[in-house]
């Protein structure tokens, strides 16, 4: 995404600083433009901020970099006690704070 603004989303400050330092795993799918699967990846790490700017930061556990998501918190789900594998590859999440996953599809071209 060349430009972050998530201007859309409306959260609660209360509840976003609560997250701020805890865990999330993470999924994309990302679709073609025909609704076909295009890519998939999951990464997790620690949530570093939120704000409409810059989104929810995760700092990646894989990478080391920052990666934004939308910042629509009730779409964050808190994640139940336990081990998640990543679907690609042998990598294991213990305990998460928090799971999320996005679909991605193109932009519309008009």
């Amino acid at each position: 995404m060349s430009e972050k603004v998530f201007a859309g989303c409306v959260f609660d400050p209360k509840q976003a600083e609560k997250m701020i330092g805890k865990t999330v795993l993470v999924s994309l799918t990302c679709m073609n433009d025909f609704g076909d699967l295009d890519a998939f990846e999951q990464f997790a790490g620690p949530i570093l901020r939120i704000d409409n700017k810059d989104g929810l930061v995760v700092k990646r556990g894989d990478t080391g970099e920052e990666f934004s998501i939308p910042p629509d918190l009730d779409h964050y789900q808190i994640a139940k006690p336990g081990d998640y594998k990543l679907a690609e590859s042998e990598t294991i999440i213990s305990n998460p704070d928090y799971v999320v996953e996005w679909d991605i599809y193109p932009p519309d071209e008009h």
